[in-house]
């Protein structure tokens, strides 16, 4: 890194660059007549009783249990299917060694 100072702008003494010429005057804008505003249709809704916070964490406890009871389920079922295959596998076996 250096220290030593750097040269600032202007600071030559010099004068700076001559001013720019003015620009031509902007035309003037047409002015647009106004046009008749359409009465604006309501968009309000009707109030409706809100649920509020309870009942989303409620929603969404419902909605957990039953997906813990699915899984549950589909994991019994699993292990009875898997069960009954092994049994059948070995009853097989069995009437083969017999």
């Amino acid at each position: 890194m250096s220290f030593v100072r750097k040269p600032r702008p202007y600071s030559s003494g010099l004068p700076g660059t001559p001013p720019l010429p003015s620009a031509a005057p902007a035309p003037a804008r047409r002015v647009r007549p106004a046009r008749p505003r359409l009465p604006r249709p309501d968009l309000s809704r009707p109030d409706l009783p809100r649920a509020g916070w309870p009942g989303a964490v409620t929603a969404l406890a419902a909605l957990g249990a039953v997906l813990v009871l699915l899984v549950g389920l589909s994991g019994l079922w699993n292990s009875a299917a898997r069960d009954w295959q092994f049994r059948s596998a070995a009853a097989g076996v069995t009437d083969v060694v017999r």
